[in-house]
């Protein structure tokens, strides 16, 4: 008697290779991934079989689950080989870059169109340029930002110094804040007394703010 055909297994498309991939480099259970991305462990499971398409997903559950890969938007359309319309943030001209609104700093891969553009500080690594849109830190002090001033970000600088100014974002969004570090625990604080600490485990570190660029002249009146 003779056996029917065993079924060709389907193959698994090579963007969902390289998610199963980025999991396994992070030592991440598919159960930790589906957590992280706030979807079922079904639902991400679909995704990493490839029976779930990318492109079929919202921009929520793709950000979700580019964030618990520890990826952003970009960096996922540059591993899967998926276009997701990202475009890279390039140079305006040698020494320059596209200046953005702060709202920008809730995505940075995709910051939307720029208002304006502006001399990169030497050093930065991964530079992102946003208007304090801001009077969060207009203060006396001298981590003072007054507002419309330009922030040179460092997206690569996400490490945390006490006395430094960060771009930050929470559920209220985007901030800048100084970090510092209370008896009741580790904030980020506004130089404006007006505005509330923001505790550090309840938000996200965009990048380092290494330095401030402002037309503001105190002389003027």
């Amino acid at each position: 008697m003779t056996r029917p055909p065993t079924p060709l297994r389907k193959r698994k498309p090579e963007w969902a290779l390289a998610i199963e991939l980025r999991r396994t480099q992070l030592q991440l259970s598919q159960e930790v991934v589906a957590e992280r991305a706030e979807m079922s462990q079904s639902y991400y499971s679909d995704i990493e079989r490839g029976s779930k398409e990318l492109m079929g997903l919202t921009l929520g559950k793709l950000l979700g689950l580019a964030r618990a890969l520890d990826w952003t938007l970009l960096d996922m359309q540059r591993a899967t080989g998926v276009d997701f319309g990202l475009a890279e943030l390039e140079l305006v001209g040698e020494g320059s870059a596209d200046v953005y609104p702060l709202d920008a700093a809730l995505d940075p891969s995709r910051p939307g169109a720029p208002v304006d553009h502006d001399a990169v500080a030497p050093g930065i690594v991964r530079p992102l340029l946003l208007r304090a849109d801001t009077e969060e830190m207009q203060g006396t002090t001298r981590a003072s930002i007054r507002p419309g001033s330009i922030l040179h970000v460092d997206l690569n600088d996400t490490e945390l110094d006490e006395g430094r100014v960060y771009v930050i974002t929470d559920e209220d969004g985007p901030h800048v804040r100084l970090y510092t570090v209370t008896r009741l625990g580790a904030v980020f604080r506004a130089e404006n007394r007006i505005f509330e600490d923001i505790p550090a485990d309840e938000a996200r570190v965009v990048g380092r703010v290494v330095s401030v660029a402002s037309d503001y002249d105190p002389n003027l009146n």
